[in-house]
């Protein structure tokens, strides 16, 4: 397979340098839907946004037809994960990043569904609609699910969620998109559907406005209203995997893209998904905030071991509040409420064949005992790497490495004034990242082991992986996700291995299928403490235009 520079996937515009650019390609010839040739890059999939590879183009799969990024030059690298809207290739984790513009010229039109992807409104086209879509759905079987903590066993889960976007460009520096979204769960022996992330009749999922321009030598921007954000690490957050509904924010968003700099600033609230199940009930919320800034350096691209290669060095500081946020203790909770600050920083990439990212951050603040208790400061920390080495000449192209994660965690022994050192992300990190389940979060835990990335076939990947985690903190609590512990205290540190495995199978450009499958082995002082080993295995079907 015949490969290209990392950032060798963006798009056809004037505003993008010359030395970033790729040079057109030949007309692509109009193909059967149902074929698998000419499939857009596997590695566009959300399932892979937590791995941090680089993109090996053919010259075919780099056809304009076949990517549909905006101009962000540099920072389309790695299918645009470093552009901050999340990964941007055929589709889009969140479909308004994706750029449609390029079916102005008929001869990119390949699909029988771009009519509904370039609608001109006006003579010169610079007025124009685009539609999306996409219907999901998960299946889902746990053996012991939690740890055995959920009292279903077996339990047979699935939910389904379908949505319709609309976006309308009035010009080069205006555009409005709205999205609707809808999601049901079911199952036999089923849990876990306690809020209205899982069971959402139609609603406005994404409805903002956006007005950019180039100013002061960058691309910059400005978005208002409800939408996605995914400018972050993926073990910080990521592209929702399950519940039905993925989050939703509301407020406003300012970047500014320039050669080798990026920035971002936001502010934004958590949209209130209501458990009342009712049509357009969906509210801005005002529980949890996130606010912060977000910034990219990309290092001059060089050569390595005769290897293009790009690395991105990456500060930010993100601030959460929520409402609710109980710590452990001994026995049960303490209810109450959290402000945390994170600085951090992340240099990720590739050096030649070496794909890699290297964070760390701290986490201050306070914890707000509910009923006026006492308050507590906040110290914690969270360290995370991944490092492979891309075998590009070997079938598959495999890359071979390991992940390693070191996540704070508290200590209930100490007094309720005293600093807090448990370590909180709660907005859901990649299920791919650490454990597919989701039966463990990512705090309170120490993690090594081995971690596979593979393309068996042009259309297909593999991700396996082997973590064996224990916890930080033995004073401390397991957690299932950024604010719930298990009631589970276990006297040893040693947690479970994980061994699990991922496949995927893009069946045309608009069909996609995988399975996950996981075994966990809980520890020894795990089970005494009342926990059980199990089985997870989930299937996945996408239809997508």
């Amino acid at each position: 397979m015949a490969e290209t520079a990392p950032n060798a996937n963006v798009n056809h515009h004037s505003q993008i340098p010359e030395e970033y650019r790729i040079p057109r390609t030949p007309p692509v010839p109009r193909s059967n839907p149902w074929s698998s040739s000419l499939l857009p890059p596997l590695e566009s999939r959300p399932e892979n946004y937590a791995q941090p590879q680089t993109l090996m183009l053919t010259k075919q799969q780099s056809n304009p037809a076949l990517l549909h990024q905006g101009s962000w030059g540099i920072f389309n690298s790695n299918t645009g994960a470093a552009s901050g809207w999340g990964t941007v290739g055929y589709y889009a984790i969140s479909r308004w990043a994706e750029d449609w513009s390029n079916l102005r010229d008929r001869k990119n039109r390949i699909d029988f569904m771009d009519p509904l992807k370039y609608i001109p409104l006006n003579d010169s086209g610079s007025i124009y609609l685009t539609f999306s879509g996409n219907f999901r759905q998960h299946n889902f079987y746990d053996q012991r699910a939690g740890f055995g903590q959920t009292k279903k066993d077996p339990a047979y889960r699935n939910n389904f969620r379908w949505n319709l976007g609309a976006d309308l460009h009035l010009g080069e520096h205006v555009r409005l998109y709205g999205e609707l979204m809808s999601g049901q769960a079911g199952g036999i022996n089923y849990y876990g559907y306690n809020n209205g992330r899982w069971r959402s009749k139609l609603d406005a999922q994404q409805a903002f406005v956006e007005v950019k321009g180039h100013l002061l030598h960058a691309n910059m921007g400005v978005m208002v209203g409800r939408m996605t954000f995914l400018d972050a690490p993926p073990y910080f957050t990521a592209g929702s995997v399950y519940p039905t509904i993925p989050f939703s924010w509301n407020g406003v968003r300012v970047y500014s893209f320039w050669k080798n700099f990026r920035v971002d600033l936001f502010d934004l609230t958590q949209t209130n998904w209501t458990l009342q199940n009712v049509p357009f009930r969906d509210q801005v919320g005002y529980k949890t905030r996130l606010f912060g800034a977000y910034t990219s350096y990309a290092v001059p691209s060089f050569t390595f071991m005769g290897k293009k290669s790009q690395i991105f060095v990456d500060a930010y500081y993100f601030g959460f509040i929520l409402a609710s946020a109980p710590l452990a203790q001994q026995v049960g909770t303490i209810t109450g409420s959290t402000h945390r600050d994170n600085p951090g920083m992340r240099v990720w990439g590739n050096a030649g064949p070496l794909e890699f990212s290297a964070g760390g951050a701290w986490q201050g603040g306070y914890f707000n005992e509910a009923n006026n208790g006492p308050s507590r400061p906040v110290s914690a920390y969270s360290f995370n790497a991944q490092a492979s080495w891309r075998f590009s000449r070997w079938w598959g192209r495999p890359a071979i490495g390991i992940q390693a994660d070191d996540i704070s965690g508290g200590d209930y022994t100490k007094g309720k004034t005293s600093s807090w050192g448990s370590y909180m992300s709660p907005f859901v990190p990649s299920a791919y990242y650490l454990d597919i389940s989701t039966y463990l979060g990512n705090q309170n835990l120490i993690d090594v082991g081995p971690i596979l990335t593979m393309s068996p076939t042009p259309n297909t990947t593999l991700l396996a992986k082997v973590p064996v985690v224990w916890r930080n903190s033995t004073n401390d609590a397991l957690y299932a996700s950024g604010t719930a512990a298990y009631g589970l205290r276990p006297h040893g540190g040693y947690t479970a291995t994980l061994p699990q495995a991922s496949f995927t199978w893009r069946a045309t450009r608009h069909i996609t299928l995988g399975i996950d499958g996981e075994y966990i082995f809980a520890g020894k002082s795990m089970i005494k403490a009342g926990a059980s080993s199990g089985a997870y295995v989930q299937s996945n079907l996408e239809l997508t235009f």
